[in-house]
């Protein structure tokens, strides 16, 4: 099916960027004991690994790993790809509350890691933006025949 290249790929960049967002750190954190760097996982020996981050960046990368292999059902795809976007909604939202939790515990240093889950959102977005297309081309080639 030539109609689903587009969406694939570009699932499959948002699930290779959320991949790597398990590995690299979230913010770096500056106390009294000493500097500390948020992961979800913990990648090196300084670092504090989050597990609801790894949860929470787990399921998304399945999620879009199963939302890729519905290419054959546009309609879920499309509604799997919208829970996509909202997991990936609670991540940042995630973020952001244990950014303000640390605020007086700590100064809390955004990494420059922390822009892909921005790009798994674009990404994201147009791949729904391309089924919601193939969609409407298929109903359109419907009717007319």
């Amino acid at each position: 099916m030539v109609l689903q290249r587009w969406q694939t790929v570009f699932l499959f960049l948002a699930a290779i960027a959320m991949a790597v967002f398990t590995f690299m750190p979230v913010m770096g954190l500056v106390t009294d004991q000493g500097n500390f760097t948020l992961c979800a996982l913990g990648c090196c020996e300084s670092s504090v690994p989050n597990y609801l981050l790894l949860t929470l960046d787990c399921l998304i990368v399945v999620m879009l790993l199963v939302t890729i292999f519905k290419y054959r059902d546009l309609k879920l795809q499309q509604r799997l790809c919208k829970i996509d976007i909202l997991l990936i909604i609670a991540l940042l939202i995630t973020i952001a509350c244990i950014w303000l939790m640390q605020r007086g515990i700590a100064i809390a240093l955004p990494t420059p890691w922390i822009i892909l889950p921005f790009v798994a959102l674009f990404f994201t977005l147009w791949a729904n933006g391309r089924i919601k297309a193939d969609r409407k081309l298929l109903s359109d080639s419907e009717r007319i025949r």
